[in-house]
């Protein structure tokens, strides 16, 4: 499920002002045995994605309900936060400060996109009261892609 979200990112968006290098702190790329803190929640394969235990449950004053770290063959690639939906504003009021404006691949205003040369962020609200922001890194998703 995560790949098939990861992969609805490309082709699809406005260029985002500047690629952010790395997802709290943690390179793209970076070899999972650099990362301090892990703590194993999911695995399909050679995915495998983590919890990072001195995590600051934080975005601005929007408090985040878990953040998720995502590693393909032990190379970090996908960030993925969840929050309350209640915040969705906020935290686009934060993003396209930080990243330009964003698109709207699906013209609504509860999927917005963010794609720059090597990582696409999108930012997304369902029918849950849980809404997204999903990083990821393409030239390791592209790899997950060919995999397929």
């Amino acid at each position: 499920m995560l790949v098939v979200l990861a992969g609805a990112l490309f082709g699809c968006g406005s260029p985002a002002a500047s690629d952010p290098d790395n997802f709290r702190g943690v390179k793209w790329g970076t070899e999972v045995a650099s990362v301090s803190a892990l703590s194993q929640i999911a695995s399909d394969g050679e995915l495998i994605f983590y919890e990072k235990g001195n995590d600051r449950l934080q975005l601005e004053e929007v408090r985040l309900d878990q953040v998720v770290y995502g590693f393909y063959k032990g190379r970090f690639y996908m960030g993925m936060i969840y929050f309350q939906a209640a915040g969705f504003s906020r935290v686009q009021e934060i993003m396209t400060r930080q990243f330009g404006q964003p698109a709207k691949p699906d013209n609504t205003p509860s999927k917005l996109l963010w794609d720059g040369a090597d990582v696409s962020v999108l930012l997304a609200s369902g029918d849950s009261d849980v809404a997204r922001i999903v990083y990821v890194y393409k030239p390791i998703q592209l790899e997950v892609e060919l995999k397929k």
